[in-house]
Parts: structure tokens; sequence; C-alpha cells
């Protein structure tokens, strides 16, 4: 940021409710301010600046944002199928970038989108948010003090009952725009293992649904192989709508295991009987009003200024996604499915 600049500024392109969340944790953040939303429907924009910064340009037009000074960060919520071309877009623009998940729903927008980031040197964040989720940063620490010993073992399941209240609806029942189940939840699952645990090498998958309002199959598990040779699996559902929202974590290891915020280590606790309860919030809400989005943009805002690691940028976030499309395929072919983490 330049010395006369006393901001940054920050375009949102998307006006539903995680853009109002974005916003939010903008206001929030004295190294920031809203200088611009642009929406595909002009009512929705001015709705959105109106309530959270009257003082933010309302664009109509994408490319009107990308081509605004004031604008330095780019904030996509858009729908699962236009994340990756117009992350792209935002890239050439030289603009930093908030990405939403997943950041692609195939692999021809996977490889593009990951050479694009590979040509500037603009910085970003994906919003894997679980990363900065209190119960996850207390079980990397642990992890990383070697609590539960070397992990041969890891489960993520992400089960999330889309109902028609559900305000992406419309167009995340449809697999042209939000990719699969695997691919718009999933995701968290797949991240999840991979930032508790490591990169994964193989995965071999099957899937079925019990509702008829999608167009895809809404159930998915799979085996995984990671490149240490341990092993795991991964789930995703969207078709639990007679139960709570469930994301959960298990991990076996040669001292102890996780599950949940519940730990069993005989290094730290060597006379316990039953698991020890970890006092932090779970995981267990689907609701975005409950994401860390302000710790996410406060990451980004912080690398920006002062080199601080972002906990997940585009290329990164690439290898999460090259998952679970990975899972979908093998779901579809059934046939194992090697992970190549170009």
């Amino acid at each position: 940021m330049s010395p006369e600049k006393e901001r940054l500024g920050v375009g949102i392109r998307g006006a539903g409710q995680v853009a109002y969340e974005h916003a939010r944790a903008v206001n929030n953040n004295p190294h920031l301010h809203l200088a611009a939303v642009c929406s595909r429907t002009e009512d929705s924009a001015r709705k959105l600046a109106a309530e959270c910064e009257p003082k933010a340009k309302v664009y109509q037009k994408y490319d009107d944002l990308l081509s605004d000074p004031e604008v330095d960060i780019v904030s996509i919520c858009m729908p699962n199928y236009l994340h990756a071309p117009e992350a792209i877009r935002a890239l050439q623009a030289e603009k930093h970038l908030i990405l939403e998940k997943p950041a692609a729903i195939t692999f021809e927008g996977l490889e593009d989108l990951r050479s694009a980031a590979r040509k500037v040197k603009t910085r970003s964040v994906v919003s894997f948010v679980a990363r900065w989720h209190p119960m996850i940063k207390n079980l990397r620490s642990l992890l990383d003090r070697e609590a539960i010993g070397n992990i041969y073992y890891t489960e993520v399941d992400y089960w999330h009952g889309i109902k028609k209240t559900f305000a992406s609806y419309n167009w995340i029942r449809r697999k042209e725009f939000a990719g699969g189940a695997m691919i718009t939840g999933g995701c968290h699952a797949a991240d999840l293992a991979r930032f508790l645990k490591g990169e994964i090498k193989e995965v071999f998958a099957y899937r079925c649904r019990v509702r008829d309002d999608f167009d895809y199959d809404t159930t998915l598990v799979a085996s995984v192989q990671f490149q240490d040779g341990t092993v795991g699996k991964l789930s995703a559902s969207l078709d639990g709508l007679n139960f709570p929202y469930q994301l959960n974590i298990d991990l076996l290891g040669t001292e102890g295991a996780i599950r949940d915020n519940r730990i069993y280590s005989r290094l730290l606790f060597p006379e316990q009987d039953d698991f020890v309860e970890i006092s932090s919030p779970t995981l267990n809400s689907g609701a975005v009003h409950h994401h860390p989005f302000q710790q996410e943009i406060d990451n980004l805002t912080e690398n920006i200024l002062h080199d601080v690691p972002v906990l997940s940028d585009i290329l990164d976030a690439c290898k999460s996604v090259e998952i679970v499309l990975a899972i979908e395929k093998s779901a579809a072919t059934g046939k194992p499915v090697t992970i190549e983490g170009k």
C-alpha cells in the first residue's frame, strides 16, 4: 500500500448473504474500506451498499469494478460456477483477491485458475473458513505438539441437509452451477483433511441420493490414501433434512485420538480414562454468520501489509478442490483417481 493511501479499497462482487458478511468484516478492519459493490442486479447492489457503506460506488458491470483504481481487493461472492472465471479476471486486473469456495467446479477451470495465479504477484485468500475456526486452531496446535503421536487414520464428514429455505437453494441444486455435493460442501472436508493431516495421493468413491429436487447425486463417500501411505475417509451429504448440520473430524494416532473437540492423549494426560473435551465452539453450524470471515479477511490484510502468511491462498486451495473433483470423477467412473497435485 502506498504511503499516501490510508486504507485499501475493497470491491465486493455479489450481494447475497456471504457478501454482507464480507462487507461487515471489511468495515471492522481499520486498514480497509468498502469502495464498491457490483451485482448482477443493480437493486441488490444498492441495497448492500446502503446498509453497509452508503459512500460505496455501485456497479452493474464487473469490468467497471475491475477498472476502478480505488478498488485494491476484489471479494467474489458469486455462485460456484463463476468463481474461477471471475477470479481469473480479477487476477488479470492485478487486484488482490478474496474468493469464496470452491475455487473451481471443473478440472479445466481449476487449471486455468492455477495458471492465472502463478502469473501475478498480487495476494489472495480462499474461504476455507474452517481453518480460522477456534476448534481447528486448537486441533492444529495439539497436532503440532504431537499430542496423539503419528496419525494413521483421518476422517472428515460434511453433512448439510439443504432445505428449500436455504438462501442458495435455487442454484445449488443444479450441477451446472454448484458442481456437485462433494465440490460445493465436501470441499471443506477435503481441505480440513489436508490442513490437519497432509496431502492425499488417491481416492476411490461411491455415491447415491435420496432426494429428487437436485439433478446430481447428493451423498458421496471416498476412501483416501495420503502420500505417506496412511488412510482415511471423506464424505459429503446434502440429503440430511431431518438432523442438524454436522462437520465431523476423527483422527487416530499412535499416542491417542481426536474426535471433534475431544481428545484422548497418553502424552498429555497419562492417567485419563476417557476423552477430555476441549472448551471451544464446534464446527456444527452451516449459518454464514457463524463463519470466521473476519479472521480470514484480517489474515489477507496482514498478508498484504506485513507479509504475514495467509492460511489458504489460491494455489493451496486448488489442491483441496482437485481432491473433490477427483472424488466426483471416481464416483462417476467407479475407478480410483490419482491426485496429481500440480
